[in-house]
Protein backbone atom coordinates (compact mmCIF):
# COMPACT_ATOMS: atom_id res chain seq x y z
CA UNK A 1 0.00 0.00 0.00
CA UNK A 2 1.21 3.45 -0.79
CA UNK A 3 1.64 5.76 2.14
CA UNK A 4 -0.45 8.34 -0.08
CA UNK A 5 -3.30 6.16 0.31
CA UNK A 6 -3.63 5.30 4.29
CA UNK A 7 -5.07 7.95 5.64
CA UNK A 8 -5.21 6.30 8.97
CA UNK A 9 -5.00 3.03 10.85
CA UNK A 10 -5.17 0.67 14.37
CA UNK A 11 -4.42 -2.34 15.40
CA UNK A 12 -7.77 -4.48 15.41
CA UNK A 13 -6.12 -7.85 16.70
CA UNK A 14 -3.18 -8.77 17.80
CA UNK A 15 -2.68 -12.80 18.84
CA UNK A 16 0.68 -14.59 19.66
CA UNK A 17 0.92 -18.20 18.80
CA UNK A 18 3.74 -19.87 21.18
CA UNK A 19 2.62 -23.48 20.62
CA UNK A 20 5.66 -24.46 18.16
CA UNK A 21 9.74 -23.15 18.29
CA UNK A 22 9.26 -20.62 16.39
CA UNK A 23 6.87 -17.45 17.81
CA UNK A 24 4.48 -15.95 15.32
CA UNK A 25 2.87 -12.66 16.53
CA UNK A 26 -0.34 -11.75 13.75
CA UNK A 27 -2.04 -8.52 13.37
CA UNK A 28 -5.39 -7.59 11.89
CA UNK A 29 -4.84 -3.44 11.38
CA UNK A 30 -8.04 -1.52 10.56
CA UNK A 31 -7.21 1.02 7.83
CA UNK A 32 -8.78 4.37 6.16
CA UNK A 33 -7.77 4.48 2.61
CA UNK A 34 -8.18 6.07 -0.44
CA UNK A 35 -9.33 4.48 -3.40
CA UNK A 36 -10.51 0.92 -0.92
CA UNK A 37 -11.86 -0.68 -4.23
CA UNK A 38 -7.93 -1.30 -5.50
CA UNK A 39 -7.16 -3.26 -2.15
CA UNK A 40 -10.40 -5.18 -1.95
CA UNK A 41 -8.86 -7.57 -5.00
CA UNK A 42 -6.49 -8.70 -2.18
CA UNK A 43 -8.00 -11.63 -0.66
CA UNK A 44 -6.44 -10.60 3.01
CA UNK A 45 -8.21 -6.97 2.88
CA UNK A 46 -12.11 -6.78 3.65
CA UNK A 47 -14.60 -3.85 4.52
CA UNK A 48 -14.46 -3.99 8.04
CA UNK A 49 -17.51 -4.72 10.00
CA UNK A 50 -20.03 -2.44 11.48
CA UNK A 51 -19.35 -3.42 15.44
CA UNK A 52 -20.91 -0.25 16.78
CA UNK A 53 -23.92 -0.97 19.45
CA UNK A 54 -27.14 1.00 18.83
CA UNK A 55 -30.23 0.10 20.48
CA UNK A 56 -33.70 1.67 21.06
CA UNK A 57 -36.30 0.45 23.53
CA UNK A 58 -39.47 -0.95 22.28
CA UNK A 59 -41.57 -2.09 25.46
CA UNK A 60 -44.66 -0.82 26.01
CA UNK A 61 -46.08 -2.24 29.17
CA UNK A 62 -46.10 0.64 31.47
CA UNK A 63 -44.04 0.55 34.25
CA UNK A 64 -45.03 2.03 37.72
CA UNK A 65 -41.76 1.40 39.82
CA UNK A 66 -38.32 1.29 39.17
CA UNK A 67 -37.24 -2.17 36.82
CA UNK A 68 -34.84 -3.98 39.92
CA UNK A 69 -31.47 -5.78 39.00
CA UNK A 70 -30.46 -8.37 41.31
CA UNK A 71 -26.11 -8.61 41.75
CA UNK A 72 -23.71 -6.25 40.86
CA UNK A 73 -21.23 -8.67 39.31
CA UNK A 74 -20.64 -8.11 35.71
CA UNK A 75 -23.92 -9.33 34.46
CA UNK A 76 -25.48 -7.09 36.88
CA UNK A 77 -23.23 -4.40 36.31
CA UNK A 78 -24.14 -4.02 32.71
CA UNK A 79 -27.84 -4.94 32.43
CA UNK A 80 -28.11 -2.05 34.92
CA UNK A 81 -25.85 0.29 33.24
CA UNK A 82 -27.72 -0.43 29.71
CA UNK A 83 -30.88 0.50 32.08
CA UNK A 84 -29.44 4.01 32.82
CA UNK A 85 -28.24 4.77 29.97
CA UNK A 86 -31.92 4.29 28.66
CA UNK A 87 -33.77 6.07 30.96
CA UNK A 88 -34.89 3.35 32.75
CA UNK A 89 -33.36 4.55 36.17
CA UNK A 90 -32.77 0.96 37.79
CA UNK A 91 -32.64 0.12 41.44
CA UNK A 92 -29.66 -2.27 42.21
CA UNK A 93 -29.23 -4.59 44.55
CA UNK A 94 -26.82 -6.08 46.48
CA UNK A 95 -26.08 -8.84 49.15
CA UNK A 96 -22.74 -7.86 49.95
CA UNK A 97 -20.78 -4.84 50.68
CA UNK A 98 -19.57 -1.81 48.44
CA UNK A 99 -15.87 -2.05 47.12
CA UNK A 100 -13.74 -0.89 49.57
CA UNK A 101 -15.32 -2.48 52.98
CA UNK A 102 -15.81 -5.77 49.86
CA UNK A 103 -11.94 -5.54 50.19
CA UNK A 104 -11.25 -5.16 53.28
CA UNK A 105 -13.53 -7.76 54.80
CA UNK A 106 -11.65 -10.26 52.02
CA UNK A 107 -8.42 -9.10 53.34
CA UNK A 108 -9.77 -9.69 56.54
CA UNK A 109 -9.88 -13.11 56.07
CA UNK A 110 -7.25 -13.90 54.22
CA UNK A 111 -5.08 -12.66 56.81
CA UNK A 112 -7.27 -13.67 59.92
CA UNK A 113 -9.70 -16.28 58.88
CA UNK A 114 -12.46 -14.16 59.76
CA UNK A 115 -14.94 -14.44 57.28
CA UNK A 116 -17.91 -12.23 56.50
CA UNK A 117 -20.85 -14.50 54.94
CA UNK A 118 -22.03 -11.72 52.86
CA UNK A 119 -19.38 -9.79 51.84
CA UNK A 120 -16.24 -12.29 50.73
CA UNK A 121 -14.95 -13.09 47.61
CA UNK A 122 -17.94 -14.24 45.98
CA UNK A 123 -20.78 -11.36 47.47
CA UNK A 124 -20.40 -7.87 46.98
CA UNK A 125 -19.76 -5.06 44.54
CA UNK A 126 -17.99 -6.29 41.45
CA UNK A 127 -19.08 -10.39 42.26
CA UNK A 128 -16.45 -12.84 41.86
CA UNK A 129 -15.05 -11.18 39.07
CA UNK A 130 -13.12 -8.63 41.03
CA UNK A 131 -11.23 -10.80 43.15
CA UNK A 132 -9.78 -13.08 39.93
CA UNK A 133 -7.68 -12.74 37.30
CA UNK A 134 -9.94 -10.42 35.32
CA UNK A 135 -9.68 -12.59 32.50
CA UNK A 136 -12.04 -10.77 29.26
CA UNK A 137 -11.38 -14.01 26.64
CA UNK A 138 -14.04 -15.19 25.13
CA UNK A 139 -15.34 -17.77 22.28
CA UNK A 140 -18.48 -15.55 22.07
CA UNK A 141 -18.98 -13.61 18.73
CA UNK A 142 -21.58 -11.39 20.09
CA UNK A 143 -21.01 -7.97 18.79
CA UNK A 144 -22.57 -7.16 22.29
CA UNK A 145 -18.85 -7.91 23.52
CA UNK A 146 -17.68 -4.56 21.58
CA UNK A 147 -20.03 -2.63 23.36
CA UNK A 148 -18.68 -4.77 26.66
CA UNK A 149 -15.18 -4.11 26.17
CA UNK A 150 -15.67 -0.15 25.15
CA UNK A 151 -17.45 0.81 28.08
CA UNK A 152 -14.69 -1.10 30.18
CA UNK A 153 -12.32 1.04 28.80
CA UNK A 154 -14.15 4.44 28.81
CA UNK A 155 -13.74 3.44 32.84
CA UNK A 156 -10.50 3.03 32.71
CA UNK A 157 -9.16 -0.41 31.53
CA UNK A 158 -6.31 -0.35 29.22
CA UNK A 159 -7.04 0.43 25.39
CA UNK A 160 -5.16 -2.52 24.81
CA UNK A 161 -7.68 -5.07 25.72
CA UNK A 162 -9.55 -4.02 22.86
CA UNK A 163 -7.48 -5.94 20.86
CA UNK A 164 -5.31 -8.06 22.99
CA UNK A 165 -5.57 -12.27 22.77
CA UNK A 166 -5.80 -12.72 25.82
CA UNK A 167 -7.37 -9.62 27.53
CA UNK A 168 -7.25 -9.15 31.56
CA UNK A 169 -7.97 -6.29 33.84
CA UNK A 170 -6.19 -7.74 36.81
CA UNK A 171 -8.06 -7.52 40.34
CA UNK A 172 -6.66 -3.96 41.23
CA UNK A 173 -7.93 -2.79 37.59
CA UNK A 174 -11.19 -4.35 38.15
CA UNK A 175 -11.80 -1.96 41.29
CA UNK A 176 -11.47 1.23 40.02
CA UNK A 177 -13.70 0.33 36.62
CA UNK A 178 -16.18 -0.93 38.96
CA UNK A 179 -16.14 2.12 41.13
CA UNK A 180 -16.82 4.35 38.16
CA UNK A 181 -19.11 2.09 36.28
CA UNK A 182 -21.58 2.36 39.72
CA UNK A 183 -20.75 6.55 39.15
CA UNK A 184 -22.29 6.68 35.71
CA UNK A 185 -25.69 4.63 36.56
CA UNK A 186 -26.05 7.40 39.64
CA UNK A 187 -25.84 9.95 37.42
CA UNK A 188 -28.19 8.95 35.29
CA UNK A 189 -30.82 8.12 37.94
CA UNK A 190 -30.14 4.78 39.13
CA UNK A 191 -30.12 3.88 43.36
CA UNK A 192 -28.11 1.34 44.65
CA UNK A 193 -28.24 -0.78 48.16
CA UNK A 194 -25.55 -2.50 49.62
CA UNK A 195 -25.41 -5.34 52.37
CA UNK A 196 -29.49 -5.80 51.18
CA UNK A 197 -30.22 -9.29 50.03
CA UNK A 198 -33.19 -10.31 48.17
CA UNK A 199 -34.62 -12.93 50.12
CA UNK A 200 -38.08 -13.09 48.93
CA UNK A 201 -40.61 -12.52 46.09
CA UNK A 202 -44.48 -12.25 46.08
CA UNK A 203 -46.25 -13.85 42.88
CA UNK A 204 -49.50 -12.90 41.33
CA UNK A 205 -51.34 -14.80 38.71
CA UNK A 206 -47.74 -16.10 37.52
CA UNK A 207 -46.43 -12.16 37.68
CA UNK A 208 -43.71 -10.70 39.83
CA UNK A 209 -45.53 -8.09 42.13
CA UNK A 210 -42.92 -7.52 44.65
CA UNK A 211 -39.63 -8.67 46.34
CA UNK A 212 -38.33 -8.11 49.92
CA UNK A 213 -34.93 -7.16 50.74
CA UNK A 214 -33.50 -8.37 54.25
CA UNK A 215 -33.64 -5.68 56.88
CA UNK A 216 -35.46 -2.96 54.11
CA UNK A 217 -38.71 -5.14 53.95
CA UNK A 218 -41.41 -5.33 50.74
CA UNK A 219 -41.01 -3.12 47.62
CA UNK A 220 -43.00 -3.21 44.27
CA UNK A 221 -41.47 -4.81 41.15
CA UNK A 222 -42.97 -5.52 38.07
CA UNK A 223 -39.46 -6.07 36.12
CA UNK A 224 -36.40 -8.20 37.84
CA UNK A 225 -33.18 -8.98 36.64
CA UNK A 226 -31.84 -11.29 38.34
CA UNK A 227 -27.89 -12.16 38.14
CA UNK A 228 -26.74 -13.41 41.34
CA UNK A 229 -23.69 -15.27 40.41
CA UNK A 230 -23.13 -18.94 40.98
CA UNK A 231 -22.95 -19.09 44.59
CA UNK A 232 -26.04 -18.20 46.20
CA UNK A 233 -27.80 -21.53 46.58
CA UNK A 234 -29.96 -20.31 48.74
CA UNK A 235 -31.62 -17.80 46.42
CA UNK A 236 -31.81 -20.28 43.93
CA UNK A 237 -33.75 -22.71 46.75
CA UNK A 238 -36.25 -19.63 47.41
CA UNK A 239 -36.60 -18.87 43.61
CA UNK A 240 -37.59 -22.89 43.22
CA UNK A 241 -40.13 -22.49 45.89
CA UNK A 242 -41.42 -19.28 44.10
CA UNK A 243 -42.05 -21.24 41.13
CA UNK A 244 -39.74 -20.56 38.95
CA UNK A 245 -38.98 -23.82 36.98
CA UNK A 246 -35.39 -24.98 37.01
CA UNK A 247 -33.06 -27.78 35.48
CA UNK A 248 -29.88 -29.26 36.97
CA UNK A 249 -26.74 -29.56 34.47
CA UNK A 250 -23.53 -30.41 34.23
CA UNK A 251 -20.36 -28.20 35.98
CA UNK A 252 -17.15 -29.17 37.06
CA UNK A 253 -14.99 -29.64 40.33
CA UNK A 254 -11.40 -30.42 40.84
CA UNK A 255 -8.15 -28.62 42.35
CA UNK A 256 -5.75 -25.82 41.58
CA UNK A 257 -2.49 -26.48 40.11
CA UNK A 258 0.77 -24.27 41.02
CA UNK A 259 3.65 -24.15 38.99
CA UNK A 260 7.09 -21.66 38.94
CA UNK A 261 5.85 -19.28 36.45
CA UNK A 262 9.67 -19.21 35.39
CA UNK A 263 9.08 -23.05 34.75
CA UNK A 264 5.73 -22.71 32.83
CA UNK A 265 7.67 -19.32 30.54
CA UNK A 266 10.41 -21.91 29.55
CA UNK A 267 7.70 -24.59 28.96
CA UNK A 268 5.99 -22.34 26.09
CA UNK A 269 8.14 -20.38 24.91
CA UNK A 270 11.46 -22.09 24.83
CA UNK A 271 14.36 -19.76 23.43
CA UNK A 272 11.92 -16.69 24.13
CA UNK A 273 11.14 -17.48 27.64
CA UNK A 274 12.73 -13.96 29.01
CA UNK A 275 10.93 -11.63 26.28
CA UNK A 276 9.32 -9.38 27.99
CA UNK A 277 7.15 -8.92 25.14
CA UNK A 278 5.57 -12.46 25.70
CA UNK A 279 5.90 -13.94 29.46
CA UNK A 280 4.21 -14.38 32.18
CA UNK A 281 3.34 -16.93 29.93
CA UNK A 282 0.31 -19.08 29.58
CA UNK A 283 -1.29 -22.54 28.58
CA UNK A 284 -4.20 -24.26 28.09
CA UNK A 285 -4.69 -27.77 28.39
CA UNK A 286 -7.75 -30.62 27.86
CA UNK A 287 -7.73 -34.19 27.62
CA UNK A 288 -11.04 -36.88 27.34
CA UNK A 289 -9.71 -39.93 30.17
CA UNK A 290 -10.65 -43.33 30.36
CA UNK A 291 -13.50 -42.41 32.52
CA UNK A 292 -15.57 -40.42 29.42
CA UNK A 293 -15.02 -37.44 31.46
CA UNK A 294 -13.48 -34.35 30.03
CA UNK A 295 -10.24 -32.88 31.92
CA UNK A 296 -9.13 -29.12 31.09
CA UNK A 297 -7.71 -26.31 32.59
CA UNK A 298 -9.64 -23.45 33.61
CA UNK A 299 -8.76 -19.67 34.60
CA UNK A 300 -4.90 -19.62 33.92
CA UNK A 301 -3.21 -17.03 36.71
CA UNK A 302 0.06 -16.36 35.10
CA UNK A 303 2.27 -15.08 37.82
CA UNK A 304 -0.92 -15.24 40.45
CA UNK A 305 -1.55 -16.23 43.47
CA UNK A 306 -4.36 -19.11 44.98
CA UNK A 307 -7.05 -17.76 46.98
CA UNK A 308 -9.51 -18.41 49.41
CA UNK A 309 -12.91 -18.45 48.24
CA UNK A 310 -15.61 -19.44 50.63
CA UNK A 311 -18.86 -17.88 50.90
CA UNK A 312 -20.53 -19.88 53.71
CA UNK A 313 -19.00 -20.76 57.38
CA UNK A 314 -16.95 -23.81 57.27
CA UNK A 315 -16.11 -24.62 54.10
CA UNK A 316 -12.79 -24.42 51.87
CA UNK A 317 -13.42 -23.00 48.36
CA UNK A 318 -10.48 -21.95 46.33
CA UNK A 319 -9.89 -20.11 43.35
CA UNK A 320 -7.39 -18.00 41.46
CA UNK A 321 -6.67 -14.56 41.05
CA UNK A 322 -3.50 -12.07 39.48
CA UNK A 323 -2.86 -8.18 39.31
CA UNK A 324 -2.91 -6.44 36.55
CA UNK A 325 0.99 -6.73 36.65
CA UNK A 326 1.40 -10.25 36.62
CA UNK A 327 4.20 -10.43 38.43
CA UNK A 328 4.08 -12.89 41.52
CA UNK A 329 6.53 -15.91 41.20
CA UNK A 330 3.67 -18.72 40.64
CA UNK A 331 1.41 -19.94 37.82
CA UNK A 332 -2.25 -21.02 39.29
CA UNK A 333 -4.73 -22.66 37.19
CA UNK A 334 -8.09 -24.62 38.15
CA UNK A 335 -7.88 -28.18 36.48
CA UNK A 336 -11.31 -29.50 36.28
CA UNK A 337 -13.57 -32.69 35.91
CA UNK A 338 -16.67 -32.75 34.13
CA UNK A 339 -19.65 -33.79 36.27
CA UNK A 340 -23.13 -34.67 35.99
CA UNK A 341 -25.76 -37.21 37.51
CA UNK A 342 -24.09 -39.67 37.00
CA UNK A 343 -22.12 -38.46 39.67
CA UNK A 344 -24.00 -36.53 41.82
CA UNK A 345 -27.51 -38.62 41.89
CA UNK A 346 -30.59 -37.62 40.41
CA UNK A 347 -32.56 -34.76 41.42
CA UNK A 348 -32.83 -30.58 40.91
CA UNK A 349 -30.43 -29.94 43.98
CA UNK A 350 -27.97 -33.15 43.84
CA UNK A 351 -25.53 -30.80 42.50
CA UNK A 352 -25.45 -27.90 44.62
CA UNK A 353 -25.20 -30.72 47.42
CA UNK A 354 -22.29 -32.62 45.89
CA UNK A 355 -20.35 -29.07 45.64
CA UNK A 356 -21.28 -28.37 49.50
CA UNK A 357 -20.40 -31.50 50.55
CA UNK A 358 -16.70 -31.66 49.33
CA UNK A 359 -16.54 -28.30 50.39
CA UNK A 360 -17.73 -29.09 54.03
CA UNK A 361 -15.48 -32.15 53.91
CA UNK A 362 -12.46 -29.83 52.91
CA UNK A 363 -13.15 -27.43 56.03
CA UNK A 364 -13.63 -30.93 58.10
CA UNK A 365 -10.16 -31.71 57.68
CA UNK A 366 -9.01 -29.44 60.21
CA UNK A 367 -12.32 -27.41 61.10
CA UNK A 368 -10.58 -24.59 59.81
CA UNK A 369 -9.81 -22.48 56.74
CA UNK A 370 -6.70 -24.68 55.81
CA UNK A 371 -6.92 -25.76 52.20
CA UNK A 372 -5.91 -29.55 51.50
CA UNK A 373 -2.70 -29.71 49.46
CA UNK A 374 -0.65 -32.23 47.39
CA UNK A 375 2.48 -32.24 45.20
CA UNK A 376 1.41 -33.64 41.64
CA UNK A 377 3.78 -35.89 41.73
CA UNK A 378 2.61 -37.92 45.29
CA UNK A 379 -0.94 -37.81 44.17
CA UNK A 380 0.48 -39.43 40.39
CA UNK A 381 2.30 -42.01 42.80
CA UNK A 382 -0.35 -42.54 45.57
CA UNK A 383 1.98 -41.67 48.19
CA UNK A 384 1.35 -38.91 50.96
CA UNK A 385 3.05 -35.59 50.71
CA UNK A 386 5.06 -34.43 53.56
CA UNK A 387 6.85 -31.56 52.34
CA UNK A 388 7.25 -29.32 48.98
CA UNK A 389 9.70 -28.68 46.76
CA UNK A 390 11.29 -25.89 46.12
CA UNK A 391 7.97 -23.68 45.00
CA UNK A 392 5.69 -22.88 47.69
CA UNK A 393 1.47 -22.39 47.98
CA UNK A 394 0.64 -19.52 47.45
CA UNK A 395 -2.70 -20.08 49.63
CA UNK A 396 -3.25 -17.56 52.30
CA UNK A 397 -4.50 -19.17 55.36
CA UNK A 398 -2.12 -22.33 55.28
CA UNK A 399 -2.66 -26.29 54.37
CA UNK A 400 -2.80 -29.46 55.15
CA UNK A 401 -1.36 -32.08 53.25
CA UNK A 402 -3.69 -35.17 52.38
CA UNK A 403 -3.83 -37.72 49.78
CA UNK A 404 -6.31 -36.76 47.15
CA UNK A 405 -6.86 -39.86 45.89
CA UNK A 406 -8.56 -40.49 49.46
CA UNK A 407 -10.47 -37.41 49.57
CA UNK A 408 -11.61 -36.43 46.31
CA UNK A 409 -14.43 -38.89 44.67
CA UNK A 410 -12.94 -41.62 43.48
CA UNK A 411 -13.75 -41.17 39.32
CA UNK A 412 -13.32 -37.72 40.05
CA UNK A 413 -9.79 -38.53 41.41
CA UNK A 414 -8.93 -41.37 38.91
CA UNK A 415 -9.63 -38.78 35.70
CA UNK A 416 -7.84 -35.85 37.29
CA UNK A 417 -4.53 -38.54 37.85
CA UNK A 418 -4.86 -39.60 33.98
CA UNK A 419 -5.01 -36.34 32.76
CA UNK A 420 -2.28 -35.26 34.76
CA UNK A 421 0.05 -37.97 33.04
CA UNK A 422 -1.35 -36.91 29.85
CA UNK A 423 -0.59 -33.27 30.32
CA UNK A 424 3.25 -34.12 31.58
CA UNK A 425 3.33 -36.03 27.74
CA UNK A 426 2.31 -32.53 26.45
CA UNK A 427 4.19 -30.31 28.73
CA UNK A 428 6.74 -31.93 30.36
CA UNK A 429 7.74 -30.94 33.81
CA UNK A 430 4.32 -30.38 34.34
CA UNK A 431 3.93 -32.76 37.28
CA UNK A 432 7.57 -31.85 38.30
CA UNK A 433 6.98 -29.76 41.80
CA UNK A 434 3.39 -28.62 40.96
CA UNK A 435 1.33 -28.05 43.98
CA UNK A 436 -2.35 -29.33 44.17
CA UNK A 437 -4.82 -27.50 46.18
CA UNK A 438 -8.33 -28.20 46.56
CA UNK A 439 -11.07 -27.70 46.60
CA UNK A 440 -12.41 -25.87 43.10
CA UNK A 441 -16.06 -25.94 43.64
CA UNK A 442 -17.51 -22.87 42.02
CA UNK A 443 -16.12 -22.72 38.27
CA UNK A 444 -20.17 -22.67 37.03
CA UNK A 445 -23.69 -23.39 38.22
CA UNK A 446 -24.88 -26.76 38.75
CA UNK A 447 -28.78 -25.31 38.03
CA UNK A 448 -29.91 -23.30 35.19
CA UNK A 449 -32.84 -20.93 35.80
CA UNK A 450 -35.49 -22.16 32.78
CA UNK A 451 -36.43 -19.06 30.14
CA UNK A 452 -37.90 -18.28 26.89
CA UNK A 453 -35.42 -18.18 24.32
CA UNK A 454 -37.60 -14.97 22.66
CA UNK A 455 -38.00 -12.97 25.77
CA UNK A 456 -35.68 -14.16 28.55
CA UNK A 457 -38.71 -14.07 31.05
CA UNK A 458 -38.87 -17.00 33.74
CA UNK A 459 -41.90 -19.06 34.36
CA UNK A 460 -42.90 -16.02 36.30
CA UNK A 461 -43.60 -13.37 34.10
CA UNK A 462 -41.42 -10.07 34.54
CA UNK A 463 -38.74 -12.02 35.97
CA UNK A 464 -35.33 -12.29 33.89
CA UNK A 465 -32.70 -14.55 35.10
CA UNK A 466 -29.22 -13.76 33.99
CA UNK A 467 -25.74 -14.33 34.11
CA UNK A 468 -23.32 -17.49 35.83
CA UNK A 469 -25.98 -18.10 38.63
CA UNK A 470 -29.02 -18.53 36.26
CA UNK A 471 -26.89 -21.28 34.17
CA UNK A 472 -26.43 -18.87 31.14
CA UNK A 473 -22.55 -17.76 31.47
CA UNK A 474 -19.38 -18.21 31.98
CA UNK A 475 -16.66 -15.74 32.87
CA UNK A 476 -16.92 -11.58 32.83
CA UNK A 477 -17.83 -11.24 29.37
CA UNK A 478 -20.17 -13.69 28.58
CA UNK A 479 -21.86 -12.52 32.00
CA UNK A 480 -21.59 -8.99 30.68
CA UNK A 481 -23.00 -9.37 27.55
CA UNK A 482 -25.79 -11.47 29.52
CA UNK A 483 -26.92 -8.72 31.35
CA UNK A 484 -26.97 -6.82 27.97
CA UNK A 485 -28.86 -9.25 26.33
CA UNK A 486 -31.51 -9.21 29.65
CA UNK A 487 -31.66 -5.68 30.22
CA UNK A 488 -32.76 -5.71 26.03
CA UNK A 489 -35.71 -8.21 26.78
CA UNK A 490 -36.81 -6.25 29.61
CA UNK A 491 -36.94 -2.77 27.63
CA UNK A 492 -38.42 -4.58 24.48
CA UNK A 493 -41.66 -5.63 26.30
CA UNK A 494 -41.73 -2.46 29.25
CA UNK A 495 -41.76 0.93 28.74
CA UNK A 496 -39.67 3.32 30.88
CA UNK A 497 -41.06 3.93 34.40
CA UNK A 498 -42.91 6.98 35.19
CA UNK A 499 -41.36 10.04 36.77
CA UNK A 500 -43.13 9.84 39.99
CA UNK A 501 -41.73 6.36 40.38
CA UNK A 502 -38.17 7.36 39.75
CA UNK A 503 -38.30 10.00 42.10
Amino acid sequence: MSKQDLLSWSVHRKSVDARKQKVLFSFIIDAEVRHPQKYLSNPDVRIAPDEKFTYTPKGNVPLSNRPVVVGFGPGGMFAALLLAQMGYCPLVLERGSEIDKRTEDVHRFWQEGILDPQSNVQYGMGGAGAFSDGKLTTRSKDLKARKVFEELVRFGASPEILYQQHPHIGTDGFVKIVKALKQEIEHLGGQFLFDAQFDNMRVKDNRIVALHIQDHGWIDCQALIIAMGHSASDTIRMLNEKGLAMESKPFAIGVRIEHDQTYINQAMLKDRANDPTLIPARYQVTQTVSTNKGVYSFCMCPGGYVVAASSEPNTVVVNGMSYSDRSAENANAALLVQVDQSDTGPGLFAGLDYQEQLEHAAYDLTHSYRAPMQKAKDFVQGVMTTRFDGIQPTYPLGHVFIDFNTFLPPVIAKSLKEALLAFEQKIPGFIGDAILTGVETRSSSSIRVLRDKTSLQATVQGVYPCGEGAGYSGGITTSAIDGLRCAMALMDHFDKPSLQSVE
